[in-house]
């Protein structure tokens, strides 16, 4: 029985050995969408870098703006205090 599950294990090895070169190389098609996907990512990568900037820069100006709106309201409410 187990010179049986030996030569099996063998073949198994030796077949393994056989298909494991076997590999399919790319054609000149499939080359080309790959540079085209490659371009493409590389473009949206710039372009997600660049509206991640915008963003920034567009949170910072909105939490000045909002701080003017803040120091304006205070000195309304003070020169409405002065008022009355």
């Amino acid at each position: 029985m187990s010179l049986t599950i030996k030569k099996l294990a063998m073949v198994l090895l030796v077949l393994s050995f056989m298909f494991a070169g076997c590999t399919r190389y790319a054609n000149e098609e499939e080359l080309t969408v790959l540079k085209d996907t490659k371009a493409a990512s590389k473009k949206a990568q710039t372009k997600l870098a660049t509206v991640k900037q915008e963003r920034r820069n567009l949170e910072n100006k909105l939490a000045d703006k909002e701080k003017e709106l803040t120091a304006a309201l205070e000195e309304k409410a003070a020169v409405v205090s002065r008022i009355k």
